[in-house]
Order: C-alpha cells, then sequence, then structure tokens
C-alpha cells in the first residue's frame, strides 16, 4: 500500500497520513484548505524531502544519507517542487545541470569538497505559479485573524516576487527565506499550506 491517504474530520479538519509499502511515513491533522490546488505542492514535499518516518525502525524509501537530496533535485527538474537546496557529488551535480537547461531554474553552487550544494528554484512569478486568491481565502478561513492576516499579507507582498529572484539571486537569499513568514516558506517548499496552517497555529497556542 503506498499512497496518501486522506479522512474528513469535524470543525472542517482533516487527516492525512503517507504511507510507504503498508509503513507510515507521516500522520497529521489540520484545517481543511479545499479551495487551493497546485501540481507543486504535495503532501510527500515534506515528508521525502525530510527523511520523515513516524517509526525510525520501519523500512522506508531512504537508501542512504543523500536519498532526500537526489529526490530533491529530481523533483525540481520534473516541476513537483518550485524551490529547494540539495547536495550531490560532484558528478551527479553537474549532470542535474545539464538537465536543467530549458526548465525555466534558477540556481546557486557552492563546492564543499567532493560534494556540491546547490540552490534552485523556478524564475516565475509567485502570482503566476500559484492560486494565490483560492489560498488567501483558504488562511482566512483556516485560522483566527489575528493570525491570518500575518500570513495573508505577505502572500499577496509575494504575487510579482519569484522564488529564484527573491530567493537565490538576492543578497542573503538563503537568510532572507529562513525569515520569511511560514505561509511563504511552505508554499515556495510547495508544502501542503494545511500543514503549514496547523504549524502556525500550534505555535501561537505554544
Amino acid at each position: 500500500m503506498n499512497g496518501t491517504y486522506e479522512r474528513p474530520l469535524s470543525r472542517r479538519r482533516v487527516e492525512v497520513v503517507t504511507v510507504w509499502f503498508g509503513y507510515v511515513l507521516s500522520h497529521w491533522r489540520g484545517p481543511r484548505m479545499p479551495r487551493f490546488s497546485s501540481p507543486l505542492v504535495s503532501a510527500w514535499n515534506p515528508v521525502l524531502a525530510q527523511g520523515l518516518s513516524v517509526d525510525a525502525s520501519a523500512p522506508a524509501p531512504y537508501m542512504d544519507e543523500l536519498w532526500c537530496d537526489r529526490w530533491i533535485a529530481e523533483a525540481l527538474l520534473y516541476g513537483r517542487k518550485p524551490y529547494g537546496a540539495f547536495t550531490l557529488p560532484a558528478d551527479e551535480a553537474l549532470r542535474w545541470f545539464d538537465k536543467s537547461g530549458g526548465t525555466g531554474l534558477v540556481y546557486q553552487a557552492e563546492v564543499a569538497g567532493d560534494l556540491v550544494r546547490v540552490v534552485a528554484g523556478t524564475a516565475d512569478r509567485y502570482g503566476r505559479l500559484f492560486d494565490l486568491d483560492a489560498l488567501i481565502a483558504d488562511y482566512r478561513d483556516a485560522l483566527p485573524p489575528g493570525l491570518a492576516e500575518p500570513e495573508i499579507a505577505a502572500l499577496d507582498s509575494h504575487r510579482a516576487q519569484s522564488p529564484a529572484l527573491h530567493y537565490i539571486l538576492s543578497e542573503n537569499a538563503e537568510v532572507l527565506f529562513t525569515q520569511a513568514p511560514l505561509s511563504v516558506r511552505g508554499l515556495t517548499l510547495g508544502y501542503p499550506p494545511r500543514e503549514t496552517a496547523a504549524r502556525i497555529a500550534a505555535g501561537a497556542a505554544t
């Protein structure tokens, strides 16, 4: 059994489980955000990019310490993720650079010994990549006004920005990314907004 399984809960909430050959990799509950969808956003993105597993002793797809990096690199190439960072051996990184031509991806790379660290993202604008009006409406329903409005303002201000120009090519780009509101960071990484909204709410409750 492989896939993402969803179950609606009361109070406009949903339960989501990702499963790999019968083993649970992630399990969470959060608000329903039914208006927004995008091929660049998937429940698998946070799971496979971070090597998540509910039970550390259970079988998982992560074959070695660079498995998640290779997955991120491929997801970027094939339009499953708008932005990401990965580290690969130099020969693999060079092959990735060759394949990235014509994809609309922009990247910065630095050598670290025998490895190359790459930060890459699409040059297209957020307003073209995503239905931000639908996402903003979902955030407005999913969070109390005091939590929703700052996130909505951040998303709205990013309409004319792009992951590449703002978080790769600008000065101190990676620092800017770490300081961006959670709604923007989650969307930029291709993480489901309902997971991000649940994290925002949990952070406010602590």
